[in-house]
């Protein structure tokens, strides 16, 4: 039997997906006391922005992929830390440019990649894989990413929050650095990362690096300067408008209250988000 806080129901990308679900945000639910919620519900009371937080995560992914297949004229994606299937998902976001974009969804949640599977099985636009970031040359390597990838034209590769779960220990700027070398000139990089840039006191962030933590899940948040150092360090280009919070990334206006408004508070992001490109 799964306990209510077992490491699959504590999963990064299951509390992430539903964060994602959570219209009440950390509004306070009937019963009162956090003994016997979920960690979930822990964190979404404590932290009643989590929601936010994570849309605003999640819709800086599907503008950046829905760039670089206008713009920039992508048609392959590879994205490490997919999670479980979102709606509308990367591939969605790609093909409603062109049909012809193929997409590999990679995360070590092995039911969510099982899930992820069946829903597209028979799509060969569409693979999935179990793996770990922290193995770069299992991915690489893999038959669904070179039966899917073509290397010899540009790829974008998302690289969304996952590295927020990758120790220092971990070699988090080599990882990086192989998986940018096997890209071919003119690829893109989709990338965030949690901070405590955006964060005054550092309450919020490290209350939630403490509550993830109860979860068995160790994260680690990073300052802009060190994002820069993996991404320029693996020979990347960072593009404008820089490393900003995922809810400044160039919002769309028609997102806000009026068209001169400010995108949103940076409290509200707490990740740093940025797209660069391998010259």
């Amino acid at each position: 039997m799964t306990t209510r806080d077992t490491p699959a129901v504590t999963h990064e990308a299951r509390l992430y997906a539903h964060f994602l679900d959570d219209e009440e945000g950390g509004r306070e639910r009937e019963g009162g006391a956090e003994r016997g919620l979920t960690l979930a519900e822990r964190i979404q009371r404590r932290v009643p922005n989590v929601g936010l937080i994570a849309r605003n995560q999640r819709l800086f992914v599907l503008r950046a992929v829905r760039t670089v297949a206008e713009r920039y004229g992508i048609r392959q994606f590879l994205d490490i830390g997919s999670g479980q299937d979102h709606a509308p998902n990367v591939h969605e976001v790609a093909q409603a440019v062109d049909p012809v974009c193929r997409v590999v969804y990679v995360d070590r949640d092995e039911a969510a990649m099982a899930s992820l599977s069946a829903s597209w099985e028979g799509d060969d636009r569409v693979g999935c894989l179990t793996a770990d970031v922290r193995d770069p040359e299992s991915i690489l390597r893999s038959p669904v990413v070179r039966r899917t990838i073509d290397f010899a034209q540009p790829v974008a590769l998302l690289l969304a929050s996952v590295f927020l779960f990758v120790e220092d220990k971990d070699d988090p700027a080599g990882i990086i650095e192989r998986l940018v070398e096997e890209l071919p000139g003119g690829s893109y990089v989709v990338f965030s990362q949690g901070t405590y840039d955006y964060d005054g006191d550092r309450r919020t962030v490290e209350l939630l690096t403490s509550l993830y933590a109860e979860g068995g899940m160790t994260v680690t948040p990073r300052d802009k300067a060190t994002i820069a150092g993996f991404l320029e360090g693996a020979g990347l280009e960072i593009l404008p408008p820089g490393i900003v919070p995922t809810n400044h990334w160039w919002p769309e206006p028609e997102a806000r209250a009026t068209p001169d408004a400010t995108p949103g508070d940076e409290a509200d992001s707490c990740i740093h988000a940025v797209l660069a490109r391998k010259p």
